[in-house]
């Protein structure tokens, strides 16, 4: 086996899709050798490109992208300002001139080159064919000749005509078709060239035909050339018909592109020695499903053709083909047919962005499409979970594209099914972003399952929660070695785990969808999911409690220095036990904090407690580590560090369900308090000033025994006096209203009334009215912030901690740096702990409403014994019931609706059979 030859410049080889091999950069500090040549390529710096090629020759088959998305070659044959010796220098170096671009319609450099419309150029690659039939390469039907006459630059007239020239004398065939049935000169009398036509006619080694090919108004390439004038000279006479004297693959291929599905399925009595045959663009049975033709698809698959045979040029199958153009008859023969490969996410989300188009052609069916697609899928059960969740190229699921494009009815069946509103496409984008409120409250409803014919009242009556479309999709694909480092530091901390409370935390901040947290099948799993994590709260909250307690016994018993003699043996105990405990809590504190900052930086900066957290830090860092500083630095800063320390405290106890309503109260009325204050600010500080300029001492000041402390001597002061007014404490006495009587009085006068009154007053309802209305929802708001604390647990956790961006830069610069995946793998037993179903795709719950709301727990139940003795809360409790109430009443009205619809037919049948004999007595009575 021989060796393969080391890879210079920080490159390592990838397979590509044309068998060839095309470089990742995996770590070098200088410019790349691929960015080198291109730029060499692009200044025509021919020796340039020979050096670089000669060293490293997989540089030619090099993939742009996403500037390009082609080779070098098929760049430099597409660039204006790229000369034909820059293309004759990589040409020489061994460039592949069959290379194509799947982007560009298949093009190769012999199409770059026509589309161009270079003579040198084009010299250059039709010099370097191996073989003389390569002039006639299609590109989805297209030989060069028609990419010059559909695609050429007609205003370089000279250029124009001798690219048509060099092609027309090197071979190529000017009555090959196109996939519409056109021929190169039928083409150009189209567009009135010409100079092409003249080329054609008199240069063609072949005799050309000017009467096989029609448009669609029927005019054959003499009938334009005729009425247009186009050609002075003696046109050729009529073939024969050049359709058919190349073979049997080249009639059976004009068959179909002329649309002659008689003339197809009868050649040679309906015998095709190859049914898999191709034309190096399309095999037959794709170029049938591209134009639409059911009979002849039937007759190619009954022949034994490959459904899922693909070229080189065009990689969609038939049945993607089909799909495309909403065939409905030829995609139900290959969806029948048992060898046919089915892309059921690009299947789905093909006909769920096109089901409102109109029925026509009367082929043409989107929905019938969509409906026979689902009625197949349904055959195979065990496959949906996986099937309905697939992701296309730009991660969007069939859901994606049933809430944006599809009606109601669609969106329903689909979440029946399974499919999941948490699949997030490559815009972060989920379809619960865009999906009726109305229609997720009535799906919520459907998740609530249990056994009709049952007795509700009996005691082991159960009802079950099914949570499978609320929870993300799992994915358990492990990213590929050759996969870039960015795109593995994009995957999860692991691989099966997903937040699961991802959906639920958006609803809890769109407003539309607010109050469906109060839901059953919400609440159950924010429930059952609080359980899970609360470990991790009561962890958290005595850490922070240790802290809090050791914080304030070191302040007052040593710190703050309150106490000048000696201490009791007790606070020596106190304190001896404090200053460890304060160090050790103190540094996890940190690790907490740097950990979250690692995990999520955007979200943690976005919180307004964690900016106390990082105050509180710093200020007690100053007060273990700063050697005795001076009172007046030690006593503000214990103040300070208490006080943080306590807000910390109430905001953390928040966090538990019993008490986060009244968190929610605290956060709500001080951010309107303080908004609403801050917006009449200007008339706060106007009044004091006022009060500065007003009742400042002047010389004429008052008698000299009053000593109290004058607050408007100057403006700070007496904006403080004016803050300080506001809860009512004016002490009028101390003011002097002497030296300004009128003047002083009337603007102390307007500050009590505008402000004192009106303003304060407006602020305490203000207050009243927000914690009335969180009071009244106050089941909602705890449901509410019970999801976003649950959430930012689940993202802490499973989140990476080493920041990607960093490792990508360490992977740039760095030679020595290792290529791997950074996940941290030491989380995973926390992580497995948060999550609800960690290994069960079955996600679903089942309650006891008649035991008091107790969990069941199965033998493969995945709550590994935390559901024991659980029971839900007595509201939910009471939700449940009224649900099934409801869907029982609905049963009831159904089956009412059911059986007057049978009395009815029951008795039109009676009078049809009445009126049959009335006609039959009526016949027999005589006239």
């Amino acid at each position: 086996m021989e060796k393969q030859r080391p890879i210079s410049g920080g490159y390592r080889p990838l397979s590509s899709e044309n068998g060839g091999t095309a470089l990742q950069r995996t770590n070098s500090i200088c410019p790349s050798p691929d960015t080198q040549l291109l730029e060499a390529v692009l200044q025509n710096n021919v020796a340039q490109v020979y050096r670089l090629v000669r060293n490293n020759l997989d540089l030619l088959n090099h993939v742009y992208t996403p500037e390009y998305n082609k080779p070098i070659l098929l760049i430099a044959c597409s660039e204006e300002n790229v000369n034909a010796d820059t293309v004759q220098a990589l040409v020489d170096s061994g460039a592949n001139l069959s290379t194509t671009s799947e982007l560009d319609q298949g093009w190769s450099a012999l199409h770059f080159a026509a589309a161009k419309t270079d003579t040198s150029t084009l010299q250059v690659i039709i010099r370097a064919l191996k073989h003389p039939g390569d002039i006639n390469m299609l590109a989805k039907g297209n030989n060069a000749l028609h990419v010059l006459i559909k695609h050429g630059d007609s205003t370089k007239n000279e250029e124009f005509k001798r690219c048509a020239q060099l092609l027309v004398e090197a071979g190529i065939n000017v009555n090959q078709t196109d996939n519409n049935g056109f021929s190169s000169v039928l083409l150009a009398a189209k567009k009135g060239y010409r100079d092409v036509i003249e080329v054609i006619l008199e240069k063609s080694p072949f005799q050309v035909d000017l009467d096989s090919h029609q448009l669609r108004n029927k005019k054959t390439a003499r009938d334009l050339i005729l009425s247009e004038k186009l050609y002075d000279g003696v046109l050729p006479g009529e073939l024969p018909n050049n359709n058919f004297q190349t073979g049997e693959t080249q009639v059976l291929f004009e068959c179909i592109k002329r649309g002659l599905e008689n003339g197809f399925i009868n050649y040679n009595n309906g015998e095709i020695e190859n049914v898999d045959a191709d034309d190096t663009s399309n095999t037959l049975l794709q170029l049938c499903c591209e134009k639409g033709l059911a009979k002849a698809t039937r007759h190619l698959l009954d022949k034994g053709a490959d459904p899922n045979k693909v070229t080189s040029k065009n990689i969609k199958t038939p049945i993607e083909i089909a799909a495309e153009r909403g065939y409905y008859e030829i995609f139900k023969l290959l969806c029948d047919h048992p060898k046919t490969e089915k892309p059921f996410s690009f299947l789905l989300s093909t006909f769920l962005k096109c089901y409102e188009n109109e029925k026509f052609p009367d082929l043409i069916d989107y929905k019938q499409c969509y409906i026979y697609l689902m009625d197949h899928l349904r055959f195979n059960p065990e496959k949906i979970p996986s099937l309905i969740n697939e992701q296309d190229d730009s991660k969007n699921s069939p859901l994606h594209y049933a809430v944006r494009y599809s009606d109601q009815e669609r969106v329903e069946e689909l979440l029946d099914l399974g499919a999941s509103l948490g699949s997030k496409n490559k815009s972060g984008v989920m379809p619960v972003h865009d999906i009726e409120p109305k229609m997720l409250e009535r799906h919520l409803d459907r998740c609530i399952e249990f056994d009709k014919s049952g007795k509700k009242y009996k005691e082991d009556f159960s009802v079950t929660f099914n949570y499978r479309t609320l929870i993300p999709p799992r994915s358990n694909k492990v990213p590929k070695v050759e996969k870039d480092l960015e795109e593995n530091l994009n995957q999860s901390v692991v691989q099966e785990l997903v937040a699961e409370t991802e959906v639920i935390a958006y609803m809890s901040q769109a407003t539309e969808f607010k109050h469906l947290l109060a839901h059953p099948v919400i609440v159950t799993f924010l429930f059952m999911k609080w359980h899970k994590i609360r470990w991790i709260f009561n962890i958290n909250l005595a850490f922070y409690f240790a802290f809090f307690l050791s914080l304030v016994f070191y302040v007052f018993l040593s710190y703050a220095n309150f106490r000048q003699s000696d201490k009791t043996s007790l606070e020596l105990l106190i304190l001896i036990i404090s200053v460890p405990v304060l160090m050790v809590t103190f540094f996890i504190l940190i690790l907490r904090e740097l950990f979250q900052m690692a995990v999520s930086p955007g979200k943690y900066f976005k919180s307004f407690e964690n900016y106390i957290e990082l105050v509180l830090i710093f200020i007690t860092g100053a007060i273990i580590f700063t050697k005795t500083p001076d009172e007046h630095t030690r006593k503000p800063l214990a103040a300070i560090s208490i006080l943080l320390a306590a807000f910390e405290l109430v905001l953390m106890l928040g966090q538990h369900p019993k008490f986060s309503t009244n968190v929610v109260m605290l956060r709500t009325v001080s951010y309107n308090f303080f908004k609403f204050l801050v917006w009449y600010s200007l008339l706060i500080v106007a009044f004091a000033l006022s009060f500065y300029i007003i009742f400042s001492k002047t010389e004429v000041a008052s008698p000299p025994e009053q000593e109290e402390e004058d607050f408007f001597t100057d403006p700070g002061k007496s904006l403080f006096k004016t803050i300080v007014m506001l809860t009512g404490e004016f002490d009028a006495s101390n003011m002097n209203f002497h030296t300004f009587p009128f003047t002083s009085i009337v603007i102390f006068s307007l500050f009590i009334f505008m402000i004192a009154i009106i303003l304060v007053n407006l602020l305490n309802g203000l207050a009243v009215s927000d914690t009335q209305i969180i009071k009244s929802n106050a089941e909602l708001v705890g449901h509410i912030a019970r999801a976003q604390h649950i959430y930012y647990v689940e993202t802490m956790l499973l989140g990476n901690i080493l920041p990607k961006k960093m490792l990508t830069k360490f992977e740039n610069l760095f030679c020595c740096y290792p290529s791997k995946r950074w996940n941290l793998i030491v989380l995973k037993p926390l992580a497995e702990k948060a999550c609800l179903f960690p290994r069960c795709n079955k996600c679903e719950l089942t309650v006891y409403p008649n035991k008091g709301g107790e969990i069941a727990v199965s033998n493969n139940s995945c709550c590994f014994g935390y559901c024991n003795h659980i029971r839900l809360e007595k509201e939910t409790v009471k939700e449940i019931n009224s649900i099934v109430r409801m869907k029982r009443e609905e049963m009831e009205d159904e089956k009412q609706e059911c059986a007057c619809l049978q009395k009815l037919e029951e008795v039109l049948m009676k009078i049809s059979e009445l009126d049959n004999k009335m006609e039959i007595i009526m016949q027999c009575l005589p006239e």
